[in-house]
């Protein structure tokens, strides 16, 4: 499959294929999975969790491979869509295309089912992501229905309402309105892929594809898909389980490569909004904070030899957006620092940093908490042995 043209005609033999396969199996569901040197997620996670839905007859799952050099990542690809009916795999080009953009792109053109959704090889739906497509059966004015997800973080399970960001503006019980005011209204906050799904057509009709190399693709496409959309349908169940901590995922491996893969998105991203008349509003509102609890975060975990070329890519990233960072009024500390453009701080400037002092001293307090039960426990122990008898008995 060495050029465009290869890959266009493989594509089309798919995209036959899989036409047939969801019409002569009456498939209501498409599921896009993004495959790349993870197939032993694929294997143990993902799959067996659709596997494991009373609906999974009704699913088409696409499990579209961006080019992996690992074999048995392959195999796992080959052998899944051999094992079952409802699954058509198709393969890139060997090599990556550096992100799940192309492949998610890739997954859309394959998908002709009613309603369409996406998974991580690295993730889980739960059974209430069916919820989401018995959603728009019902509300048939709705583009999109959203959910809940359910957040991992060393094998903790958290219970994350990313829903409630967006019920602003009720049409009816089940039914909010979308939009680009009503994404502004919820402070440009995003869901994850596998949290929604879309009406296939609709969205195919948006024109919308996922900016190709880039990190944290997935969140923009989320705002231009609500953005594109009048109304959703809300769904308060949980819908997938996220995993925070897995090796080698693009937002948890920070180098240098990972901010110039955000700089793409940025440069996408900005464009939009000025498009969609949002960008004054993102600047004055959003901008800044994430800046700093995303970009200026994960700058702490990016290795010294790499940090000089990093400030480079966040310094253009912030122009994008502020114009010249070193003459910019910052309203957050971190950022004044980082730019030293040092000025009084607002309140909202100040509260990550208030939170994190809040944080801090209750980490303080149940740590001294812990040494005092533990040395209450030694002198117990201590009383015990000299007098044979726990003195509290």
């Amino acid at each position: 499959m060495g050029t465009s043209a290869d890959l266009n005609n493989h594509l089309a033999t798919v995209q036959a294929q899989a036409r047939r396969t969801a019409s002569e199996q009456n498939l209501q569901l498409a599921v896009i999975v993004a495959v790349f040197n993870n197939g032993e997620h694929l294997r143990t996670t993902a799959f067996p969790s659709l596997v494991a839905s009373a609906h999974f007859h009704r699913m088409h799952v696409l499990l579209i491979d961006d080019g992996s050099t690992y074999q048995h990542t392959l195999d796992a690809v080959a052998e899944l869509a051999a094992g079952h009916p409802n699954v058509t795999a198709f393969y890139r080009p060997t090599g990556g295309s550096g992100s799940a953009s192309l492949a998610r792109n890739a997954g859309l053109a394959l998908a002709f089912t009613d309603y369409v959704g996406y998974l991580d090889p690295d993730d889980e739906l739960l059974e209430g992501h069916w919820a989401l497509v018995e959603a728009l059966e019902e509300h048939q004015d709705a583009e999109l229905a959203i959910g809940n997800q359910v957040r991992v973080f060393n094998e903790e399970a958290q219970p994350v309402n990313n829903l409630r960001h967006y019920l602003h503006r009720q049409v009816r019980p089940g039914v909010a309105a979308a939009g680009p005011e009503v994404l502004a209204e919820a402070e440009f906050r995003t869901t994850n892929l596998s949290s929604w799904v879309a009406r296939t057509q609709w969205l195919k009709s948006t024109g919308l594809e996922q900016v190709a190399g880039a990190a944290g693709q997935d969140s923009l496409f989320f705002m231009q898909v609500f953005a594109a959309a009048s109304r959703f349908a809300a769904v308060q169940q949980p819908t997938y389980r996220y995993h925070m901590q897995v090796s080698g995922s693009m937002v948890n491996t920070i180098t240098t490569g990972y901010f110039r893969k955000a700089l793409l998105r940025e440069r996408a991203q900005r464009d939009w909004l000025e498009e969609v008349g949002l960008l004054e509003v993102f600047r004055q509102h959003r901008f800044e904070p994430f800046f700093v609890t995303w970009y200026l975060a994960k700058f702490q975990a990016v290795p010294w030899p790499q940090r000089e070329e990093s400030v480079a890519l966040l310094t253009e990233i912030a122009a994008l957006y502020v114009g010249d960072p070193s003459t910019h009024r910052w309203r957050f500390p971190q950022t004044m620092q980082f730019f030293g453009r040092w000025s009084l701080p607002s309140v909202q400037g100040l509260r990550p940093w208030a939170g994190s002092l809040k944080r801090a001293a209750q980490k303080t307090r149940a740590g001294a908490a812990d040494r005092a039960s533990r040395a209450a426990h030694r002198i117990r122990q201590n009383a015990r042995t000299r007098g044979g008898s726990d003195p509290s008995d």
